[in-house]
């Protein structure tokens, strides 16, 4: 009977991690995809109990399932961006629209003097973050949002905005760069909703649609409120050329020890290295973003 029990359970556990790979295709396998690391160190005890159950074999066949997923999950978790040294900086902040102290967000900003910034969840709120920027960055783009506050975007250097602006997709804002040496550099701030039964897919099929129709090296950066292997990430990378910067970098921690989400990310261009650090807190419930990296 226990048998049958536990071998019940692995094969929803299986059902479950391989749904969690049709988040393109099927909203709710994005949803499954979230908890994956919980669905791979609770298979562990699942299968041993099976083993010693007497169900050898669908322990060894369950087991390499899960040890394919838990291969390839680690990859997406890496992140495939060249780890180097990079002269552009860009710090990435959800601020969290009724957060506790704005006044230190900016001054950790400022502390890091970044190239770019890219924030989520403006509001009147955090104004004092938002004005002190554009002080301080004569090139910025700023747009409202469904949902909770807006979406900004700062830059050091002279900005182009596509002729759609704030419409380029919902959730992003999106400006053309233009450095220093001449070269030109797509810069996007991006905050999705929550995955099914919220709209995130929505979201992503739109912003692929404009990304599709850019050309050159793009960085993009924001609140993706999805994990490193989700397809939300791993599609808008693909569309951008772009790869995700750093390993698992937990960025929301309000789901407890148990529940540590990596959903904030920083995507450089293909060709491009860096290296990524986490900033405080500070008020806000997500953890600041500092990239460090070159094209």
């Amino acid at each position: 009977m226990i048998r049958i029990i536990l071998t019940f359970v692995a094969v929803v556990g299986l059902v479950v991690l391989g749904s969690g790979y049709l988040g393109a295709i099927w909203p709710p396998g994005a949803s499954l995809s979230v908890v994956r690391l919980q669905i791979l160190v609770l298979a562990l005890p699942v299968l041993v109990g099976l083993w010693m159950a007497g169900g050898r074999w669908p322990a060894v066949l369950a087991g390499l399932v899960v040890l394919g997923v838990a291969v390839q999950t680690g990859l997406a978790v890496h992140g495939s961006a060249r780890r180097g040294a990079g002269d552009l900086v860009l710090y990435q902040k959800n601020l969290l629209w009724n957060g506790e102290d704005p006044a230190a967000i900016l001054a950790d900003i400022q502390s890091v003097d970044p190239d770019f910034v890219t924030l989520e969840e403006t509001s009147d709120r955090n104004v004092v973050v938002t004005e002190g920027l554009a002080a301080r960055f004569p090139h910025r783009l700023e747009c409202s949002t469904n949902g909770n506050g807006g979406i900004a975007l700062y830059s050091r250097f002279p900005i182009r905005q596509p002729s759609e602006r704030c419409a380029f997709a919902s959730g992003m804002v999106l400006a053309e760069a233009t450095l220093p040496d001449g070269r030109t550099l797509w810069v996007g701030a991006v905050h999705l909703n929550w995955p099914w039964p919220y709209r995130q897919a929505r979201q992503v099929d739109r912003m692929l649609e404009g990304l599709a129709t850019l050309e050159g090296p793009m960085v993009i950066a924001g609140d993706f409120n999805m994990q490193p292997w989700g397809s939300a990430v791993q599609g808008i990378a693909r569309k951008a050329g772009a790869r995700r910067l750093g390993g698992y970098l937990t960025t929301f921690p309000g789901f407890g020890r148990f529940a540590p989400l990596a959903i904030d990310h920083v995507l450089i261009p293909h060709s491009g290295q860096g290296q990524v650090e986490v900033r405080p807190l500070l008020g806000s419930d997500h953890l600041g973003l500092v990239a460090r990296f070159g094209l």
